[in-house]
């Protein structure tokens, strides 16, 4: 038999085993491999490293919007990693999008601390495509976030989910944009892109 190595003593991915406030998440050592930790209710999440079509996706996102918000007054701004949204009742929540719009409105709501944001942009991969569509994005639709911009590059299609009450419940509604399409925001009046744009060739 081969010992492999041994487990960190202070690391637990199970709320069975732990969960963790914020204080103690900002606590815990870094990943060495380039990807990163998150938090949702206590329970300690891993993050894959972005790629490098990850990173054109993202350039590209942040030119085309940035143009729109400058061209219609600056009505918010544009946040990357590290930038977080990070809360904290009982347990701890901290989560980095790829990008997020927040407006000037929500951030004068908020005040010194950014729990929430007006939309999150996140690429989809292959390693992080189920974390992104379930747990993620369930846990920014309980964040109050109003709209969710899914990338994934294996699909060559865009989702743009948007929050709605049904039954007295927040859900998200959501619309599939592919090659050929242009997919448009609801929050953002006027703002779109056009699928083929997005991707590297």
């Amino acid at each position: 038999m081969q010992v492999i190595g041994n487990a960190t003593p202070n690391l637990a991915f199970s709320s069975l085993l732990k969960r963790y406030t914020l204080e103690e998440f900002w606590a815990l050592p870094e990943p060495e491999d380039r990807s990163h930790f998150e938090l949702i209710e206590g329970v300690l999440q891993i993050v894959p490293p972005p790629t490098g079509e990850h990173d054109d996706i993202i350039s590209f996102l942040t030119e085309a919007l940035t143009l729109f918000i400058v061209s219609i007054g600056r009505p918010g701004r544009l946040f990357h990693p590290r930038a977080s949204i990070h809360r904290e009742d009982i347990w701890g929540t901290y989560l980095e999008p790829d990008m997020m719009y927040v407006s000037n409105d929500l951030r004068e709501k908020m005040g010194d601390r950014r729990t929430s944001a007006d939309i999150v942009f996140e690429y989809v991969s292959e390693s992080s495509s189920v974390y992104d569509q379930t747990t993620k994005a369930d846990t920014y639709l309980a964040l109050g976030i109003k709209e969710l911009w899914l990338i994934d590059s294996d699909t060559k299609t865009i989702e743009v989910i948007n929050a709605r009450v049904v039954d007295g419940t927040p859900a998200w509604e959501r619309r599939s944009y592919s090659i050929g399409e242009t997919a448009e925001s609801k929050l953002l009046d006027g703002w779109s892109v056009n699928v083929v744009d997005v991707f590297p060739k």
